[in-house]
């Protein structure tokens, strides 16, 4: 026990010995600041350490040669030992990308199925791939969110492969469910079940029905009354960005039950759910709550809820005080009178209005925020499916 003491200490006199320069520290600071300030959303995990012979080494993993290439001309008056890893990773080879090919992929905060669920995709989403464990792949969503996807769920592409799939005409599900089957009429079997708002390839029409393909190969028919075709529909949601068709969107997922990490049809979490709502109206909001109180025109509130409109969305948390800043757990659509939709348990409606038979003091009590994302969407940090790199 006393050598392994007289160990540890001649250690610890030695990394007090080589500290890591201030400038170093300060240099990876600005540009996890500038490139990667929510590691939800970016690759920056770097570290910094002096060795014996007065190097700094910098280990971990980045996603970005230019991040890159601009760290190190930040520190070459330095002795610098660059054993990055870059994503993605080699043994991708080129195919780095994937589309999600069964009807709602879940993405994890690590890989297993046991793991917590953080997102969840829809058939037809395309993924940036960067670094595989076991039969899990490091994946980005469109807007960006990073997990894990079970890799059969995806079929891995290349460059050229992704400009071919995004080439072809695509059709959205605007049914809650919806159902590819082998041949049109009621004698067939189903191929793939689809929740709302999946994207699929179309190939041809024949009556009442599309025949389509899903990314993996597979082909079928699709009742063309369950589908619009992407082009057209991204023109007609340009045309409903009306408080009162959102809320209507938004009544339509009524009693669906609270999961965490989901944002499809089938089950959502609070953020979830407005995201889901605001997706089919073709706005794309972040992830997270704590994410989407940073977007939209900001609506100066208070309990009294005077200033706030139908369709705006209210955000709920921890108030701040001398010691922790605010903080954001909860997001909910704002009817109007007082009455919020939101997953809570399910999808529901109550009130933050005293003497209503559905008021709920805990929500009142812990209101933060309002933001209103139909106040030009895109000036206020929320993009549409059109401005979307993966979205044809």
């Amino acid at each position: 026990m006393k050598s392994l003491f007289i160990i540890l200490f001649s250690v610890s006199r030695l990394f007090n010995q080589n500290p890591v320069p201030a400038k170093v520290t300060e240099v990876l600071n600005q540009l996890q600041n500038k490139y990667a300030p929510d590691k939800r959303t970016s690759i920056f995990n770097i570290k910094a350490n002096t060795s014996t012979t007065g190097k700094i080494v910098l280990t971990g993993e980045l996603a970005g040669a230019n991040i890159r290439k601009e760290l190190l001309t930040a520190l070459k008056s330095f002795n610098i030992l660059d054993s990055l890893q870059m994503l993605p990773e080699k043994e991708l080879g080129t195919k780095i990308y994937g589309v999600i090919t069964i009807p709602v992929a879940n993405m994890r905060a690590n890989p297993g199925h046991n793991q917590e669920m953080v997102d969840q995709l829809l058939c037809g989403s395309v993924v940036r791939l960067y670094k595989s464990s076991g039969s899990w792949t490091l994946s980005q969503s469109p807007d960006d969110y990073l997990g894990w996807i079970d890799n059969d769920a995806i079929v891995p592409l290349d460059t050229i492969a992704l400009k071919d799939y995004l080439s072809k005409p695509k059709l959205i599900t605007i049914r809650d469910q919806s159902y590819i089957v082998d041949k049109p009429g009621d004698a067939s079997n189903i191929v793939s079940p689809l929740s709302i708002g999946a994207i699929i390839t179309l190939l041809n029409k024949s009556g009442n029905f599309y025949e389509v393909a899903l990314a993996d190969g597979r082909k079928g028919y699709i009742n063309t009354g369950s589908v619009n075709e992407v082009k057209k529909w991204k023109e007609e949601t340009k045309t409903q960005l009306q408080p009162n068709q959102v809320i209507k969107t938004a009544f339509n997922f009524l009693g669906r039950p609270y999961l965490w990490g989901g944002t499809s049809g089938n089950g959502m979490d609070c953020s979830g759910f407005t995201k889901m709502v605001y997706y089919l109206h073709g706005l794309v909001l972040p992830r997270d709550a704590s994410q989407q109180v940073r977007v939209g025109k900001p609506i100066p509130s208070d309990t009294t809820l005077k200033n706030i409109l139908p369709g705006d969305l209210l955000f709920f948390g921890r108030h701040a005080s001398n010691d922790k800043p605010e903080k954001v757990t909860h997001v909910a659509m704002y009817l109007g009178d007082g009455k919020i939709i939101h997953s809570s348990g399910y999808v529901r409606v109550q009130s933050l209005k005293r003497g209503d038979p559905d008021f709920t003091e805990s929500r009142l009590h812990s209101f933060l925020q309002a933001r209103r994302p139909l106040a030009a969407p895109k000036e206020n940090g929320i993009p549409s499916l059109s401005d979307l790199h993966f979205f044809d």
